[in-house]
């Protein structure tokens, strides 16, 4: 992506974010009935342990949805096989980075409990899902740049692993009492 794309791409964000309104709540896996994951396709070994993260959110009967972002035209192969999982890939994404189409319009459409935010670098695509959604309780990794996220996990390494980072969110959710 060219740097006046990106550019672009962030103001546009940053007036689409003014306009969003949205209800905010803390809430943990016994209040929240349901929650989205928004992943990054790009970390590795990111698939077995959202799968099985997801089955976790599932035994606590929360209804969850997972969105992968593709940093690429085509769906990799192994992904492909995982059903119930959606994906944005260059195709529905426009040029300066929000987006677009099906999947992006039912994705906005939600207001889900919990969003999840699993990335650990800088993706302008996963910055609008984040951003933009309507979501009452959001969790992702520290960051210093603006953003809205309610809970986020300081992560000392850079090179983190998914796993441990589920782990950490999990203990830390557990560990919230939210007013009910």
């Amino acid at each position: 992506m060219s740097r006046l794309s990106k550019n672009i791409g962030y103001w546009v964000l940053k007036k689409r974010f003014g306009k969003i309104s949205r209800d905010k709540s803390v809430q943990n896996f016994e209040t929240a009935s349901s929650a989205v994951i928004v992943f990054d396709t790009m970390l590795s070994d990111s698939l077995q342990p959202i799968k099985e993260f997801t089955k976790f959110l599932k035994k606590q009967q929360i209804k969850t949805s997972v969105l992968g972002h593709v940093n690429g035209k085509e769906i990799p192969q192994e992904m492909m096989l995982w059903p119930g999982i959606d994906f944005l890939t260059r195709k529905n994404v426009n040029w300066y980075g929000c987006p677009k189409g099906e999947i992006a319009d039912a994705y906005f459409g939600k207001q889900p409990d919990m969003l999840f935010v699993i990335a650990f670098e800088e993706n302008l695509t996963i910055e609008y899902l984040a951003r933009l959604s309507l979501a009452k309780f959001k969790v992702g990794r520290f960051t210093e740049n603006e953003n809205d996220l309610d809970l986020m996990i300081n992560l000392e390494n850079k090179d983190c692993r998914v796993g441990y980072f589920l782990e950490q969110i999990k203990h830390y959710i557990h560990m919230l009492n939210p007013s009910k």
